[in-house]
């Protein structure tokens, strides 16, 4: 399958929801072409996209906690973008059949306060230029089927759909240190402190920043970015989700 027509199964697949099953063949598209590569796919579609009329409302910093951090390499954190017209506000109700084998992450949220561009922002400088931080879910989609490799993960935009963004507050430093606790229908369902598991979030954020100038962008006032996992859960049905980040504040999200 030509690039172009990769693009175009991979655009159709974030409109529907559901990507063909010879997505799914990890020969489609092959590790040597590399990971790199799928993340020029994934910023084709993001253009084909925009040309549709959607708008760019930040990035997800991928593979920063937990058993998946660094999975694709040591150093390498893969982005993912969001649409603007995915980004739903603390209390919001969703359909649950609206979003394909739908998994939720509550994540910090940074919203950036000014430009931050350039392979050498180091994470003090990141900070600077976050003009606050919320809690937030990440609403993921499993688009693909199963058996597709990273380089195909990488190019459906690391699964996201949406996220959910509660309120924001005032920067503060050590953000890993951060406790949160996950409620689905008034019972709690996990409680996790990341600490040194976790990558700091103004780290993941210059990663972001050097990662993105290698293909010519760079972050912009106003865009959201999500900056790592605390925990994943999928969502099975009908039912209120809340997340409750200690210091930051709460976010949640009903599926009807």
């Amino acid at each position: 399958m030509s690039d172009e027509a990769l693009v175009e199964a991979l655009f159709q697949a974030r409109r529907k929801g559901l990507a063909p099953p010879e997505l799914a063949d990890p020969e489609l598209i092959p590790a040597e072409r590399d990971l790199r590569k799928a993340l020029e796919l994934q910023l084709a579609v993001l253009e084909r996209l925009l040309a549709s009329g959607e708008r760019l409302g930040g990035w997800k910093v991928g593979h920063t906690s937990g058993s998946r951090r660094g999975m694709m390499g040591k150093e390498f954190r893969p982005f993912g973008y969001i649409l603007d017209g995915r980004i739903m506000r603390s209390g919001d109700t969703l359909r649950h059949d609206r979003i394909t084998s739908c998994f939720i992450e509550p994540e910090l949220c940074v919203v950036l306060g000014a430009p931050l561009r350039g392979e050498d922002v180091d994470p003090m400088t990141a900070r600077d230029a976050v003009r606050a931080v919320a809690p937030a879910f990440e609403l993921n989609e499993a688009r693909l089927q199963p058996g597709a490799g990273h380089p195909a993960i990488l190019a459906d935009g690391l699964s996201n759909w949406g996220i959910v963004v509660g309120d924001e507050v005032p920067v503060r430093s050590n953000l890993t240190s951060t406790t949160v606790e996950l409620w689905r229908d008034g019972e709690l369902v996990a409680t996790r402190t990341p600490g040194d598991s976790m990558d700091d979030p103004f780290l993941s954020l210059s990663r972001l920043c050097a990662l993105l100038h290698q293909y010519g962008r760079g972050l912009e006032p106003g865009q959201r970015v999500i900056t790592g996992s605390f925990c994943n859960e999928t969502v099975e049905g009908p039912g209120n989700w809340r997340a409750v980040f200690s210091g930051v504040g709460e976010v949640a999200v009903r599926f009807s």
